[in-house]
Protein backbone atom coordinates (compact mmCIF):
# COMPACT_ATOMS: atom_id res chain seq x y z
CA UNK A 1 0.00 0.00 0.00
CA UNK A 2 1.17 3.62 -0.89
CA UNK A 3 1.99 5.25 1.95
CA UNK A 4 1.58 9.13 2.42
CA UNK A 5 2.29 11.60 -0.28
CA UNK A 6 5.32 13.23 0.03
CA UNK A 7 6.64 17.46 0.04
CA UNK A 8 9.58 18.91 -0.69
CA UNK A 9 9.19 22.37 0.10
CA UNK A 10 12.32 25.09 -0.83
CA UNK A 11 11.98 27.48 2.10
CA UNK A 12 9.04 27.20 4.03
CA UNK A 13 10.26 29.34 7.59
CA UNK A 14 8.61 32.16 7.02
CA UNK A 15 5.17 33.71 5.84
CA UNK A 16 3.58 31.62 2.60
CA UNK A 17 5.95 28.99 3.96
CA UNK A 18 4.74 28.99 7.37
CA UNK A 19 1.21 28.63 5.51
CA UNK A 20 2.04 26.24 2.91
CA UNK A 21 3.64 23.56 5.59
CA UNK A 22 0.28 24.32 7.97
CA UNK A 23 -1.73 23.08 5.21
CA UNK A 24 0.17 20.15 3.82
CA UNK A 25 0.45 18.94 7.20
CA UNK A 26 -2.96 18.92 7.80
CA UNK A 27 -3.78 16.98 4.66
CA UNK A 28 -1.91 14.46 5.73
CA UNK A 29 1.35 15.24 3.56
CA UNK A 30 4.63 13.98 4.38
CA UNK A 31 6.96 17.13 4.69
CA UNK A 32 10.47 17.50 3.90
CA UNK A 33 11.59 21.14 3.96
CA UNK A 34 14.90 22.45 3.03
CA UNK A 35 16.42 25.82 3.95
CA UNK A 36 19.54 27.79 5.42
CA UNK A 37 17.79 27.44 9.17
CA UNK A 38 18.18 30.67 9.84
CA UNK A 39 14.75 31.98 9.62
CA UNK A 40 12.55 30.26 12.42
CA UNK A 41 14.80 27.37 12.58
CA UNK A 42 12.81 25.73 15.64
CA UNK A 43 9.32 25.48 13.67
CA UNK A 44 7.89 22.36 12.67
CA UNK A 45 10.32 20.18 14.61
CA UNK A 46 8.26 17.41 13.35
CA UNK A 47 9.32 17.27 9.73
CA UNK A 48 12.18 16.19 8.31
CA UNK A 49 15.07 19.04 7.87
CA UNK A 50 17.38 19.33 5.34
CA UNK A 51 20.38 22.38 5.64
CA UNK A 52 21.52 23.91 2.75
CA UNK A 53 22.09 27.16 0.73
CA UNK A 54 20.39 27.56 -2.60
CA UNK A 55 23.69 29.81 -3.46
CA UNK A 56 26.09 27.52 -2.84
CA UNK A 57 25.51 24.21 -1.25
CA UNK A 58 22.81 22.32 -2.01
CA UNK A 59 23.85 18.19 -1.51
CA UNK A 60 21.32 17.36 0.98
CA UNK A 61 18.68 17.37 -1.75
CA UNK A 62 20.99 14.43 -3.21
CA UNK A 63 19.14 11.82 -1.39
CA UNK A 64 14.85 10.73 -1.67
CA UNK A 65 11.74 11.95 -3.91
CA UNK A 66 9.40 13.66 -3.76
CA UNK A 67 5.97 14.06 -5.28
CA UNK A 68 6.09 17.32 -5.11
CA UNK A 69 8.55 19.67 -4.73
CA UNK A 70 7.20 23.90 -3.82
CA UNK A 71 9.71 26.27 -4.58
CA UNK A 72 9.16 29.78 -2.60
CA UNK A 73 12.65 30.40 -2.20
CA UNK A 74 13.74 30.78 -6.02
CA UNK A 75 15.05 34.37 -6.82
CA UNK A 76 17.56 33.99 -9.20
CA UNK A 77 17.80 31.11 -12.40
CA UNK A 78 21.38 30.15 -11.03
CA UNK A 79 19.42 28.78 -7.79
CA UNK A 80 16.53 27.07 -9.77
CA UNK A 81 19.86 24.95 -11.56
CA UNK A 82 21.39 24.43 -8.86
CA UNK A 83 18.70 22.96 -6.61
CA UNK A 84 17.32 21.01 -10.14
CA UNK A 85 20.46 19.34 -10.61
CA UNK A 86 19.72 16.98 -8.01
CA UNK A 87 15.58 16.98 -8.12
CA UNK A 88 15.01 16.34 -11.76
CA UNK A 89 13.88 13.82 -12.46
CA UNK A 90 13.05 12.36 -8.57
CA UNK A 91 9.82 14.34 -8.37
CA UNK A 92 6.46 14.14 -10.37
CA UNK A 93 5.78 17.68 -10.35
CA UNK A 94 6.88 21.28 -9.40
CA UNK A 95 5.09 24.64 -8.07
CA UNK A 96 7.07 27.47 -8.13
CA UNK A 97 5.93 30.67 -5.94
CA UNK A 98 6.51 33.61 -8.89
CA UNK A 99 5.29 36.85 -8.78
CA UNK A 100 3.16 39.21 -11.14
CA UNK A 101 6.65 41.47 -10.97
CA UNK A 102 7.39 39.32 -13.99
CA UNK A 103 5.42 41.10 -16.16
CA UNK A 104 7.33 43.33 -18.44
CA UNK A 105 3.94 46.24 -18.22
CA UNK A 106 1.17 46.76 -15.71
CA UNK A 107 -0.25 49.59 -17.36
CA UNK A 108 -3.59 48.59 -18.44
CA UNK A 109 -6.27 46.51 -16.04
CA UNK A 110 -6.68 43.03 -16.96
CA UNK A 111 -3.07 41.76 -17.46
CA UNK A 112 -3.38 37.47 -17.99
CA UNK A 113 -0.78 35.45 -18.22
CA UNK A 114 0.08 35.30 -21.51
CA UNK A 115 1.45 38.96 -21.26
CA UNK A 116 5.15 39.74 -22.09
CA UNK A 117 7.81 38.91 -19.41
CA UNK A 118 10.36 41.28 -17.76
CA UNK A 119 13.42 40.71 -19.29
CA UNK A 120 17.07 42.12 -19.73
CA UNK A 121 18.90 43.43 -22.83
CA UNK A 122 22.64 42.67 -21.67
CA UNK A 123 23.74 39.75 -19.46
CA UNK A 124 21.87 38.34 -16.51
CA UNK A 125 22.99 40.16 -13.40
CA UNK A 126 23.92 38.43 -10.22
CA UNK A 127 22.22 40.89 -8.19
CA UNK A 128 18.32 40.55 -6.78
CA UNK A 129 17.10 44.12 -6.30
CA UNK A 130 14.26 46.15 -6.89
CA UNK A 131 14.93 46.82 -10.58
CA UNK A 132 16.03 43.11 -11.13
CA UNK A 133 13.53 41.34 -9.15
CA UNK A 134 10.99 40.81 -11.85
CA UNK A 135 13.43 40.08 -15.02
CA UNK A 136 14.91 36.89 -12.50
CA UNK A 137 11.67 35.95 -11.50
CA UNK A 138 10.89 35.46 -15.11
CA UNK A 139 14.04 33.52 -15.68
CA UNK A 140 13.27 31.37 -12.38
CA UNK A 141 10.33 30.60 -14.52
CA UNK A 142 12.27 29.66 -17.77
CA UNK A 143 14.56 26.95 -15.95
CA UNK A 144 11.47 25.68 -14.43
CA UNK A 145 9.84 25.27 -17.83
CA UNK A 146 12.86 23.98 -19.53
CA UNK A 147 13.86 21.27 -16.57
CA UNK A 148 10.33 20.19 -15.19
CA UNK A 149 7.54 18.51 -17.88
CA UNK A 150 5.10 18.53 -14.72
CA UNK A 151 4.88 21.96 -13.49
CA UNK A 152 2.71 25.13 -12.16
CA UNK A 153 3.96 28.75 -12.21
CA UNK A 154 1.86 30.72 -10.13
CA UNK A 155 2.06 34.51 -9.98
CA UNK A 156 0.43 35.91 -6.92
CA UNK A 157 0.14 39.77 -6.57
CA UNK A 158 0.83 41.09 -2.66
CA UNK A 159 0.35 38.54 -0.47
CA UNK A 160 -1.39 39.77 2.99
CA UNK A 161 -1.74 37.81 6.47
CA UNK A 162 -0.49 36.87 8.78
CA UNK A 163 3.15 36.44 9.55
CA UNK A 164 3.76 39.30 6.70
CA UNK A 165 7.34 40.32 6.67
CA UNK A 166 6.32 43.53 4.53
CA UNK A 167 3.90 45.25 6.65
CA UNK A 168 2.36 46.29 3.38
CA UNK A 169 -1.00 45.09 3.88
CA UNK A 170 -0.74 45.14 7.75
CA UNK A 171 -0.41 48.81 7.58
CA UNK A 172 -4.08 49.06 6.49
CA UNK A 173 -5.18 47.20 8.62
CA UNK A 174 -3.00 48.31 12.29
CA UNK A 175 -2.91 51.97 11.32
CA UNK A 176 -5.96 52.95 10.48
CA UNK A 177 -7.03 50.62 14.08
CA UNK A 178 -5.95 53.76 15.96
CA UNK A 179 -8.87 56.15 16.52
CA UNK A 180 -8.56 59.53 14.50
CA UNK A 181 -7.57 60.91 11.55
CA UNK A 182 -5.01 58.97 9.14
CA UNK A 183 -3.58 59.69 5.74
CA UNK A 184 -4.77 57.35 3.24
CA UNK A 185 -4.22 57.27 -0.85
CA UNK A 186 -7.74 58.16 -3.16
CA UNK A 187 -10.27 56.39 -1.57
CA UNK A 188 -11.26 55.05 -5.32
CA UNK A 189 -7.72 54.03 -6.10
CA UNK A 190 -8.21 49.65 -6.62
CA UNK A 191 -6.20 47.06 -4.16
CA UNK A 192 -5.48 43.63 -4.82
CA UNK A 193 -4.02 40.51 -2.98
CA UNK A 194 -4.41 37.49 -1.97
CA UNK A 195 -4.54 35.82 1.53
CA UNK A 196 -1.16 33.98 2.69
CA UNK A 197 -3.48 31.30 3.84
CA UNK A 198 -5.79 30.91 0.65
CA UNK A 199 -2.89 30.53 -1.55
CA UNK A 200 -0.86 28.60 0.50
CA UNK A 201 -4.14 25.99 0.57
CA UNK A 202 -4.47 26.21 -3.31
CA UNK A 203 -0.74 25.49 -3.85
CA UNK A 204 -1.16 22.44 -2.11
CA UNK A 205 -4.41 21.44 -4.55
CA UNK A 206 -2.11 22.10 -7.47
CA UNK A 207 0.38 20.26 -6.56
CA UNK A 208 -1.66 16.96 -5.28
CA UNK A 209 -3.76 17.25 -8.58
CA UNK A 210 -0.86 18.24 -10.30
CA UNK A 211 -2.06 20.97 -11.95
CA UNK A 212 -0.45 22.17 -15.01
CA UNK A 213 -0.32 26.05 -16.69
CA UNK A 214 0.47 29.10 -15.10
CA UNK A 215 -1.76 31.42 -12.47
CA UNK A 216 -1.87 34.99 -11.20
CA UNK A 217 -2.90 35.04 -7.98
CA UNK A 218 -5.34 37.86 -6.37
CA UNK A 219 -8.74 38.44 -5.39
CA UNK A 220 -11.26 40.50 -7.05
CA UNK A 221 -9.62 44.71 -7.50
CA UNK A 222 -11.81 46.54 -4.27
CA UNK A 223 -11.71 50.58 -4.08
CA UNK A 224 -9.36 51.47 -1.06
CA UNK A 225 -11.78 52.38 0.43
CA UNK A 226 -13.58 49.18 0.86
CA UNK A 227 -10.86 48.19 2.94
CA UNK A 228 -10.67 51.06 4.93
CA UNK A 229 -14.08 50.23 5.67
CA UNK A 230 -13.35 46.89 6.60
CA UNK A 231 -11.42 47.73 9.06
CA UNK A 232 -13.51 49.74 10.68
CA UNK A 233 -16.39 47.09 10.70
CA UNK A 234 -13.83 44.75 12.32
CA UNK A 235 -12.81 47.19 15.04
CA UNK A 236 -15.73 49.11 15.29
CA UNK A 237 -13.25 52.47 15.32
CA UNK A 238 -15.07 54.60 12.31
CA UNK A 239 -13.15 55.53 9.63
CA UNK A 240 -11.22 59.44 8.93
CA UNK A 241 -9.78 59.19 6.34
CA UNK A 242 -7.48 62.27 4.90
CA UNK A 243 -6.97 62.02 1.17
CA UNK A 244 -3.99 64.88 0.20
CA UNK A 245 -3.75 66.23 -3.39
CA UNK A 246 -1.01 65.36 -5.40
CA UNK A 247 -0.19 68.65 -4.79
CA UNK A 248 -0.10 68.15 -1.24
CA UNK A 249 1.63 64.58 -1.25
CA UNK A 250 4.60 66.43 -3.49
CA UNK A 251 4.75 69.28 -1.02
CA UNK A 252 5.37 67.07 2.12
CA UNK A 253 7.12 64.46 0.01
CA UNK A 254 4.86 61.67 0.90
CA UNK A 255 6.22 58.74 -1.04
CA UNK A 256 3.80 56.57 -2.82
CA UNK A 257 4.38 52.95 -2.25
CA UNK A 258 7.06 53.64 0.44
CA UNK A 259 4.99 56.11 2.73
CA UNK A 260 1.46 55.04 1.59
CA UNK A 261 2.12 51.55 0.93
CA UNK A 262 -0.08 49.32 -1.56
CA UNK A 263 -0.48 52.77 -3.82
CA UNK A 264 1.21 53.98 -6.58
CA UNK A 265 -0.29 56.73 -8.71
CA UNK A 266 -1.59 56.90 -12.01
CA UNK A 267 1.19 59.16 -13.45
CA UNK A 268 3.07 55.68 -12.83
CA UNK A 269 2.32 54.35 -16.21
CA UNK A 270 4.01 51.41 -16.61
CA UNK A 271 2.26 49.53 -13.41
CA UNK A 272 -1.15 51.54 -13.23
CA UNK A 273 -2.73 47.63 -13.91
CA UNK A 274 -0.84 46.37 -11.03
CA UNK A 275 -3.87 46.11 -8.46
CA UNK A 276 -6.27 44.76 -11.70
CA UNK A 277 -4.80 41.77 -12.80
CA UNK A 278 -7.26 38.80 -14.13
CA UNK A 279 -7.37 36.37 -12.29
CA UNK A 280 -9.71 34.08 -14.03
CA UNK A 281 -7.96 31.33 -14.73
CA UNK A 282 -7.28 31.16 -11.51
CA UNK A 283 -10.66 30.71 -10.55
CA UNK A 284 -11.21 28.14 -12.92
CA UNK A 285 -8.48 25.96 -11.36
CA UNK A 286 -9.60 26.47 -8.20
CA UNK A 287 -8.62 29.17 -6.31
CA UNK A 288 -11.15 30.68 -3.17
CA UNK A 289 -10.49 33.78 -1.29
CA UNK A 290 -11.66 34.28 2.19
CA UNK A 291 -14.07 37.40 3.30
CA UNK A 292 -11.76 40.61 3.90
CA UNK A 293 -12.66 40.90 7.15
CA UNK A 294 -11.96 37.80 8.19
CA UNK A 295 -8.23 38.57 6.63
CA UNK A 296 -8.42 41.98 8.32
CA UNK A 297 -9.38 40.79 12.04
CA UNK A 298 -6.72 37.84 11.82
CA UNK A 299 -3.78 40.08 10.18
CA UNK A 300 -4.38 42.48 13.32
CA UNK A 301 -4.49 40.06 15.75
CA UNK A 302 -1.62 38.72 14.87
CA UNK A 303 0.30 42.10 14.39
CA UNK A 304 -0.63 43.25 17.98
CA UNK A 305 -0.05 39.80 19.41
CA UNK A 306 3.90 40.63 17.21
CA UNK A 307 4.38 44.02 18.66
CA UNK A 308 6.88 46.95 17.61
CA UNK A 309 6.72 49.36 15.00
CA UNK A 310 5.30 48.88 11.48
CA UNK A 311 8.37 48.42 8.85
CA UNK A 312 6.99 50.94 5.97
CA UNK A 313 4.27 53.48 6.01
CA UNK A 314 4.35 57.21 7.58
CA UNK A 315 5.25 57.31 11.19
CA UNK A 316 2.02 57.22 13.73
CA UNK A 317 3.47 60.97 13.99
CA UNK A 318 3.61 62.14 10.59
CA UNK A 319 0.18 60.22 9.78
CA UNK A 320 -1.39 62.46 12.81
CA UNK A 321 0.76 65.58 11.93
CA UNK A 322 0.14 65.55 8.12
CA UNK A 323 -4.01 64.20 8.41
CA UNK A 324 -4.46 67.40 10.92
CA UNK A 325 -3.17 69.34 9.06
CA UNK A 326 -5.01 68.88 5.82
CA UNK A 327 -8.41 67.50 7.12
CA UNK A 328 -11.59 68.75 5.70
CA UNK A 329 -12.28 72.32 7.24
CA UNK A 330 -9.08 72.87 8.94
Amino acid sequence: MRGRPKALVLGGTTFVGIHLVTSLLRDGWDVTMFNRGRSNPDLFADVTHLRGDRNGDVSSLADGRWDVVHDLSSFHPDQVRRSAAHLVGRCDHYVLVSTISTYANLAQPGTTEDAPLAAFDGPVPDEVDGDTYGGLKALCESAVAELFDSRTIVRPTIIAGPHDPTDRFTYWVQRPSTPGLHVAPPLDSPVQYVDARDLADWLVRLGAGRVPGTFNAATVPLPFGDLLQAVADETGIPSQPVVLTDEQREAEQVRPWVDLPLWLPPSDEKMRGMFQVDTSRAVAAGLTTRPLGETVRDTLAWARERGGDLKVGLSAERDAELAARYAPGR
